[in-house]
């Protein structure tokens, strides 16, 4: 199936993407697997006299980098973890032989933090920079942002430098649309610049902002109350939003909301995004799929999380994702730390043949591996209680608590608890809801509790919601 005419027909407006002509996504497969395998023999030769981690790997393991010739061949390479890179970022950086200007700092970003509660830094170098640019006009591409777009930025501007607030900036400022932001968060030292909630809100209104590019969960809460300010968003066609999982109902709800303020027909994009690939997967349509947009630089596979064998298309397993062209941080066969499963069939919507991450559990791209827990000897999967939870409207904000019914005693039996914030009266009937929507996912009943919303998520102090918590105590 070849790529959809209606793409390139979008294309042909817009000069920034029309001279994008090497466009990797708009290839055949056959095409991309021969970009990968090429891009892929120089980063291996790379890493092999660049990266101190990579070097001692490959001794370790009687690997030759001249014997990775293709993707396939990445399966003779150990995975690398989380904790590999965390405990030992500093290896992963590419020391240069004879560093020129694509081999200088550029800037660094922070991936998830490590058992000591440290950040993790994650380098881009000059050459890096420009690539993750020509990432940003593939990934406008594939959702069709376009430079008349007026973008508002509604992620935090927090202490640490994060993907979230400056690809928000920069992918829509490399296709030419102009970018407004509310530099939200938490007050930090006596900086006095960030701002609030209704700074944000008044901003999308007041520049009559065409999309809006934020974490869920906040962007939701900011329609909520721009709803009771009786705001007019009637310019709004896409929200992007980006860091949490967004299930159908809360897309749906979005849309509704942003309706209400006066907007048409609303794109609700989920992009899945992470650090490692300083920026996101987007879709071309609502649960169509979360494109690679730089297979170029990206090659995505999916492995077994017991064995490490690589998966057929399909199969839910870890995701994994292999660097093809970096010179800052670059890692190999590196685990992401979600469960997900993907496909190289071309797109139904777009006809594009890049890899995409597809819907396996409920209604969102991933789980989170770590929110896989057991309760009373039931492996659950909290995606599947989510997904539920967000079908009831009148919810504002929630949570999903594992404890136990003696927080004193870490034998005691296992309790399912289902914190609720709701703007309405009807507590008891919200509470049978819940209870219903969580025994279809999880095949036992929960306890419902009810706080107020700004108890279970204040944007102001937090950068995400924490929909999912293990409150028992450790068994020794």
């Amino acid at each position: 199936m070849p790529v959809k005419q209606f793409v390139y027909d979008f294309i042909e407006k817009h000069a920034v993407f029309k001279s994008d002509v090497d466009d990797p996504t708009l290839k055949t497969a056959g095409e991309i697997t021969d970009i990968q395998n090429a891009n892929l023999r120089d980063q291996v030769q790379l890493l092999g006299r660049q990266s101190p981690y990579y070097k001692r790997m490959f001794k370790e393991n009687g690997i030759n980098p001249d014997d990775i010739r293709t993707t396939d061949d990445l399966q003779r390479v150990p995975l690398t973890y989380k904790k590999d890179y965390m405990e030992n970022h500093e290896e992963f950086r590419l020391v240069a032989e004879t560093p020129g200007l694509w081999e200088a700092l550029f800037d660094l970003t922070y991936t998830t933090g490590t058992t000591t509660g440290r950040p993790t830094p994650f380098y881009n170098t000059v050459w890096d920079q420009y690539t993750n640019l020509q990432q940003g006009v593939r990934s406008s591409k594939i959702v069709m942002a376009t430079p008349d777009d007026v973008v508002a930025n509604i992620f935090p501007l927090g202490p640490i430098p994060h993907i979230g607030f400056f690809k928000s900036m920069w992918f829509p400022l490399v296709i030419g649309s102009p970018v407004v932001a509310s530099c939200g968060g938490i007050k930090f030292g006596e900086f006095p610049f960030t701002r609030s909630m209704d700074y944000a809100i008044e901003m999308i209104e007041k520049y009559r902002c065409t999309v809006t590019m934020g974490i869920p969960s906040f962007t939701r809460r900011l329609l909520m109350e721009a709803e009771k300010q009786g705001r007019d968003y009637s310019s709004l066609r896409m929200i992007i939003a980006v860091g949490e999982p967004v299930p159908r109902m809360l897309r749906d709800d979005m849309r509704g909301r942003a309706t209400n303020l006066g907007a048409g027909e609303v794109f609700v994009v989920t992009s899945l995004g992470f650090t490692e690939c300083q920026g996101n997967y987007p879709e071309c349509a609502e649960m169509s799929g979360s494109h690679n947009p730089s297979p170029d630089l990206y090659f995505t596979e999916i492995v077994d999380p017991e064995t490490g064998e690589r998966l057929p298309d399909g199969e839910l397993g870890l995701f994994v994702i292999t660097h093809l062209n970096r010179k800052g941080t670059a890692l190999l066969r590196y685990v992401l730390g979600d469960l997900a499963a993907i496909t190289h069939e071309p797109c139904e919507v777009c006809g594009r043949e890049t890899d995409r991450v597809v819907v396996k559990v409920g209604s969102t791209y991933v789980t989170r591996t770590k929110d896989l827990m057991k309760l009373k000897g039931t492996l659950i999967n909290p995606e599947l209680i989510k997904d539920e939870i967000a079908k009831i409207k009148e919810v504002i904000e929630y949570q999903v608590v594992f404890s136990k019914v003696d927080m004193g005693d870490p034998y005691s039996e296992d309790r399912l608890v289902v914190r609720i914030a709701t703007g309405r009266d009807e507590r008891d009937s919200i509470a049978e809801q819940v209870k219903e929507r969580v025994r279809l996912a999880a095949e036992m009943s929960p306890t419902v509790e009810f706080f107020e919303p700004s108890e279970l998520f204040d944007p102001t102090v937090q950068l995400k919601a924490m929909r999912v918590l293990d409150e028992r105590p450790p068994i020794e």
